[in-house]
């Protein structure tokens, strides 16, 4: 998500406590320590501060967007899409905001209403590879992977060095069982990121469905090395270990992975099919 801050020339001057120019210090004073607690990821203190800043003078816009980042960060989506509604009313002209409200629409499952918004921001940065990123999300929150798919490569074709994009594009490629595919863009992400555990976990997936039992296994290792006790780590080791016949240790592993997250539909399925196994 993008920060904004609001730039305000300080004035040198002999002021009493009631002037305008003691208000505009504070809040001055005030947005910065708000954008410093956003900036160090203290949310909520910087929701505070942001709403003080509003109180003070409601036409601060940046504070609305930066409060609107912030009510994103913590799950506050209807809040977050309130702020950035302020601002697109308040600077029409201000387009980027558009790329924060795509992402709210995203994570509330407004898919059509983000798509909106993502088709006017394909007129105006035709060529920012950000855009189609963005809708790639909304394709693939919605299983249209085809559609997700052709635009990750649009992103990667405005930017060979999306990271991301090269990473779903492989997450895409998976899930049409297009694995040569996956596992060349999974090792694009890799040449940008190395050893990035992201790419590893689903990269071991694919080498599991192409056979290559061991290298699965070594794959997922080195990721589970980076991340201790990732609930989707130790589920998908879990599995290699099922397909190698190592079931004690795949029946820990899973367990393990539903103890840290009950909610893992896969882990369940996974356990339900080592209980098949003996």
């Amino acid at each position: 998500m993008r920060i904004f801050q609001i730039i305000i020339i300080s004035i040198g001057v002999v002021f009493v406590a009631c002037s305008p120019i003691n208000k505009k210090n504070r809040i001055k004073k005030t947005f910065e320590a708000a954008t410093q607690k956003l900036n160090d990821a203290y949310y909520e203190d910087a929701i505070a501060l942001y709403s003080k800043v509003l109180e003070m003078d409601h036409e601060v816009i940046d504070a609305h967007l930066n409060r609107g980042v912030a009510y994103y960060e913590t799950g506050h989506y209807a809040l977050a899409l309130a702020d950035y509604n302020v601002v697109r009313q308040t600077r029409p002209d201000f387009n980027d905001v558009l790329f924060n409200r795509a992402y709210t629409y995203l994570a509330m499952e407004r898919y059509s209403t983000a798509l909106e918004d993502l088709n006017v921001l394909k007129k105006l940065y035709p060529d920012t590879a950000l855009v189609y990123q963005i809708e790639g999300y909304v394709y693939g929150q919605q299983e249209d992977y085809e559609s997700a798919k052709a635009s990750f490569e649009m992103a990667i074709e405005k930017d060979a060095n999306q990271f991301d994009s090269w990473t779903n594009l492989g997450v895409m490629n998976y899930h049409l069982k297009s694995y040569s595919s996956a596992e060349e863009a999974f090792d694009s992400a890799l040449k940008i990121r190395g050893n990035a555990p992201e790419v590893l976990n689903p990269l071991s997936l694919v080498y599991l469905e192409q056979g290559k039992l061991d290298r699965a296994d070594s794959t997922i290792d080195i990721a589970m090395g980076l991340v201790a006790d990732q609930p989707y780590f130790l589920n998908n080791k879990g599995l290699i270990q099922i397909h190698l016949g190592n079931y004690t240790l795949a029946d820990s592993l899973i367990k393990r992975s539903l103890e840290l997250d009950s909610t893992n539909q896969l882990a369940k399925e996974n356990l339900a099919l080592l209980k098949s196994k003996y």
